[in-house]
């Protein structure tokens, strides 16, 4: 499991009004959450499903960390990283809310509270979408589109787009 690193500057321009998309064949988007918490009073399960009571975002519980105090307690610190993150801030990269309960799939209501707003990590590779190339169903970035699909249509006449209409004059 690599580490996970806080949210940075995206490799785009967000208010351009310029659409991105990702390549089949390029790195994929990722998205990763992190989120502190605070009374901890059950331990999480891998893979179970993380709900904020208020905010309603969520994650996939991919790891967790406990700094801190027990569960049996009631007051485990620690950190919860997640995969597939959904109804955050995209545009600040946060979620859940400050002192929001959590929910867990397996480990039930107001298992944990966060503390802080969590951060959520985008990575991966956009391209903009005038350059990507449909084919098959699939979207490909022109390298990768010509790399795989071009041998197949080297052969093939050219068209002639040059003339307008396709009748005799």
């Amino acid at each position: 499991m690599g580490a996970f690193f806080p949210p940075r500057r995206s490799d785009y321009d967000r208010d351009s009004g310029e659409k991105w998309d990702t390549c089949a064949m390029c790195d994929s988007l990722r998205r990763r959450a992190l989120v502190h918490f605070d009374s901890g009073s059950v331990l999480p399960t891998h893979g179970e499903t993380v709900t904020g009571a208020t905010s309603g975002d969520t994650m996939v519980l991919d790891r967790h960390v406990l700094i801190s105090g027990t569960y049996a307690g009631g007051d485990a610190v620690g950190v919860l990283e997640g995969t597939t993150p959904s109804g955050y801030d995209d545009v600040l990269l946060e979620i859940f809310s400050d002192n929001e309960n959590l929910n867990g799939s397996v480990s039930g209501n107001n298992f944990a509270t966060a503390n802080h707003k969590g951060a959520v990590e985008v990575s991966g590779r956009l391209v903009p979408a005038r350059d990507l190339i449909e084919y098959q169903g699939k979207k490909y970035c022109a390298a990768h589109w010509h790399f795989k699909f071009g041998p197949k249509f080297k052969d093939e006449a050219v068209i002639d787009t040059s003339k307008e209409g396709d009748r005799d004059e």
